[in-house]
């Protein structure tokens, strides 16, 4: 099976928190996972068109441009179905189609050219007749298939770096792993959506408390034929948006955070919270709580006499933004991928007892996308 990695991390999907991340993930090792919600989606179809791009001469070596084309749309059909058949709770039917015309560039044969032209696809794009673009790079050294944003036109770019002992088209029947659903993985980042593996720490990772956190399987990277309520609640929200709003992710946090600590049913005064965040994976290793010494926890907050710690803009507890106090550095080395939190392990000190609790971004954006509701409450029992 191969294999996704990243190949750039262009500036605007970091302003949105997306992209495939900066580790190899082999889905190869994810199966099939049971889900809930309807199989297939029953409500008015969405289509999403792109503009494929691809070299002359990968174009010939898959038996010229009809052939090609005659390939490719049933590959996107099969991706459509991929998408639809995955247990899910959509308002919608999702369809990926291809645009009529294929973009046909030309390296001259010659692989290293691949990346020119891949940076001309954020060019200005047609969106009366495109919603995204596609690029194809089909006899690529540096191998893997990322999402980009940031387009000139706001399109979104995905990009299949992929080798010649690859055939895209038949490497994998319906509904086993392939080309078309690696691609479908990355039309859910072009639809808004995080990698859910960045969200995976092992107890090993969380030196904290030792405890597990473990995402929703989901088709984006901790599951196969399966979409998180997270996934669900966000394509629907962004069914109508063909080009992504660039402060998407800014409007799908809820403006505050309400925490409500009892303790004999009684409001408690004075309960510590440290809120030690999580990261994704880099050259340290994988997603883990950061603790470094004398640099978290990221946030201590307290309870007033109402028994209540609130929390304004919680998009900016989650993005504080480089240089950030308690934040992890960015040099010499990288030690904060995508300059973002993924999760919060929320210690609760009473006194000499201490417990632990998880805070995901996953719950809150999903409870705002569900119910339309910009607090978020969450309370805690002594």
């Amino acid at each position: 099976m191969n294999k996704i990695k990243n190949i750039a991390l262009l500036a605007g999907w970091l302003l949105l928190g997306l992209s495939c991340g900066n580790q190899e993930l082999d889905l190869s090792t994810i199966q099939p996972t049971p889900g809930t919600g309807s199989a297939t989606s029953t409500g008015d179809t969405i289509t999403y068109r792109a503009q494929v791009w691809v070299d002359r001469a990968d174009l010939e070596y898959y038996g010229g441009e009809r052939t090609f084309n005659i390939k490719l749309k049933e590959m996107f059909r099969k991706t459509t179905r991929f998408w639809n058949e995955s247990p899910n709770k959509f308002k919608y039917y999702f369809e990926f189609v291809p645009g009529e015309e294929l973009h046909i560039y030309d390296t001259g044969n010659d692989p290293s050219r691949y990346e020119k032209f891949r940076s001309q696809a954020y060019g200005p794009l047609n969106t009366e007749k495109y919603d995204f673009v596609v690029f194809f790079a089909l006899n690529a050294e540096e191998t893997g298939l990322s999402c980009g944003g940031g387009g000139a036109s706001g399109q979104s770019v995905v990009n299949a770096f992929l080798p010649r002992s690859v055939d895209i088209f038949a490497d994998a029947e319906y509904p086993n792993q392939g080309t078309y659903s690696n691609l479908g993985h990355e039309y859910g980042h072009m639809r808004g959506a995080q990698d859910l593996y960045q969200y995976l720490i092992s107890a090993e990772s969380n030196r904290v408390s030792g405890e597990a956190y473990n995402p929703p399987a989901c088709n984006m990277g901790t599951g196969y034929m399966v979409w998180s309520d997270y996934c669900s609640a966000l394509f629907n929200y962004t069914a109508h948006q063909k080009q992504l709003d660039r402060e998407l992710n800014k409007k799908i946090y809820p403006d505050k955070l309400i925490i409500n600590v009892t303790k004999d049913k009684e409001p408690k005064r004075g309960v510590v919270i440290n809120f030690f965040g999580t990261r994704a994976g880099g050259y340290f290793g994988g997603p883990d709580v950061y603790d470094a010494e004398g640099n978290s926890p990221y946030l201590v907050e307290k309870s007033n006499s109402q028994g209540q710690i609130v929390i304004n803009n919680t998009y900016n507890m989650f993005f504080p933004g480089e240089g950030a106090p308690n934040t992890p550095p960015k040099s010499p080395k990288d030690e904060w991928p995508f300059s973002r939190w993924y999760c919060f392990l929320m210690e609760i000190v009473d006194g000499e007892n201490k417990r632990y609790m998880w805070l995901s971004d996953l719950d809150m954006c999903t409870h705002l996308l569900e119910t339309g509701e910009r607090e978020y409450t969450i309370s805690i029992d002594l």
